[in-house]
């Protein structure tokens, strides 16, 4: 059984700590101290699930860019991609990290959490925060698809560094891989079979979810963003796509024009009727001003729109909350479209069932 979406009573509380990494330990001159601080020091208790001995040290890391050590089981794990592919990942199977972006807020993975994570690390536009990273003291370093070129030998100086990029330019797919990220990290951390219980767990969930939603076998479905006027509208549902997948594991065929369009293609006025499905799902990025499209009388001739299978996601991310049909709930469900992970998939599912159920008349 999956959880249903749960109605948001107030804005969802990130916990950012803007441009610091909250690091515990400290120096002084006497022995408590001292000892207090060597304690301070040590791997939190339960940060990785019990190790399942399967794994053997030394285990060699390799990447596109060069190849690390493990000379034994890591416990003090930074995650660092860009996207936070990894924070997602590591939780999936049970383990927190010591170090995440201060973006990292999502619901998927604060649910799953049952302690607070150690360190944040501020995020810019010139690359890694190696400084941070160091400061952390982490004992591995993931970063899962993401480009780490210019950096690699900065962060490898620091501890073993696990990537799964396979191209020395970060050429990815549209959608991260999972289960090889998944089975990566598994054999990393020496969680293999957690790693397959992972996997195992998001396929039982929605095999579940389709055997209660047969109202979704076999219908068309479009997932597309609003930008505003001056970027415009973005279709996101290519089979290959994050949206595309989570819709399909949900049940649904992609549109009949699906085939055709590229990912995060611009729909012009004229190109609307590419998008046309027996349910389009109309994520507004635009502060409220969808209207200025969705009222307009190309629009309106979409017989997603005439058959009343138009469901209209209000995202307002910077405050942690979205709104469908006047009802807030808790997360950026733009954002969780956007991943297909193990966590966000699910919960985008749970999020979009309700309203996908009324407009296509589940019983």
């Amino acid at each position: 059984m999956y959880r249903t979406a749960p109605v948001r009573i107030g804005a969802f509380g990130a916990f950012v700590l803007a441009g610091a990494l909250v690091l515990t330990g400290c120096s002084s001159d006497t022995p408590e101290d001292s000892a207090a601080a060597a304690d301070a020091a040590k791997p939190a208790p339960g940060l990785l699930p019990a190790a399942e001995g399967s794994t053997s040290y030394p285990l060699e890391l390799e990447s596109p860019w060069g190849s690390t050590t493990l000379e034994e089981r890591p416990e003090r794990i930074a995650a660092i991609t860009p996207s936070q592919d990894d924070v997602e990942a590591l939780v999936a199977i049970g383990v927190t990290p010591i170090l995440v972006s201060e973006d990292q807020t999502d619901v998927w993975v604060q649910r799953e959490l049952d302690q607070e994570i150690e360190g944040r690390f501020s995020v810019t536009d010139g690359g890694f925060n190696v400084e941070q990273i160091a400061a952390a003291d982490p004992d591995l370093i993931v970063v899962l698809g993401a480009d780490v070129s210019a950096d690699y030998d900065k962060l490898a100086a620091i501890a073993p560094v696990l990537s799964t990029a396979t191209t020395s330019e970060g050429e990815s797919s549209v959608a991260n891989d999972w289960a090889t990220s998944i089975t990566a990290l598994g054999e990393a951390l020496d969680l293999s079979e957690a790693a397959d219980r992972a996997l195992e767990t998001e396929e039982e969930f929605f095999a579940d979810f389709r055997a209660e939603h047969p109202e979704f076998d076999g219908k068309t479905a479009s997932y597309v963003v609003y930008y505003g006027a001056e970027s415009g509208l973005q279709y996101h549902s290519t089979p290959d796509s994050p949206a595309g997948l989570t819709l399909s594991r949900m049940g649904f065929e992609p549109s009949d024009n699906a085939s055709e369009l590229e990912y995060r293609a611009v729909i012009s006025n004229e190109m609307l009727s590419a998008i046309d499905a027996d349910v389009v799902i109309f994520s507004d990025n635009s502060d409220g001003h969808h209207a200025d499209l969705t009222d307009s009388a190309l629009f309106q001739a979409l017989s997603a729109v005439k058959n009343d299978a138009l469901v209209i996601v209000e995202n307002h991310s910077v405050d942690g909350y979205f709104v469908i049909d006047g009802t807030e709930y808790d997360g950026n469900l733009s954002w969780g479209l956007a991943r297909s992970g193990p966590l966000s998939s699910t919960w985008a599912a749970e999020q979009m069932a309700p309203a996908l159920a009324d407009v296509l008349g589940a019983e």
